[in-house]
């Protein structure tokens, strides 16, 4: 998946640093989005569900929203970091990514 296979003449290609950045983000938000939603809506008058402020309804649509994202970077890593490096056009010049 990470290239062509290694062999004794060519050392395997190496995991980008975008790619564990982008894994500690996605560790982060699944982790800490919980507890950063529940201290969201720990801070209206009620606490509990529904949320009683706006600014409740926007800090929870951001930490989901911020999932979302890093969620579907996360599963399509592999398409814009291979065109980013070039490799898909190296491979096959007729294929497009």
């Amino acid at each position: 998946m990470n290239g062509p296979e290694p062999t004794p003449d060519r050392p395997p290609t190496p995991v980008s640093k975008a790619a564990y950045v982008l894994l500690g983000l996605m560790t982060v938000v699944s982790f800490g989005g919980p507890f950063g939603i529940a201290l969201i809506l720990h801070g209206g008058e009620r606490t509990g569900w529904p949320p009683d402020r706006t600014a409740e309804w926007v800090g929870m649509g951001g930490v989901l929203a911020l999932f979302i994202v890093c969620f579907v970077a996360c599963l399509t890593a592999r398409v814009w970091m291979a065109r980013a490096s070039g490799e898909g056009r190296a491979r096959n010049p007729r294929h497009r990514i």
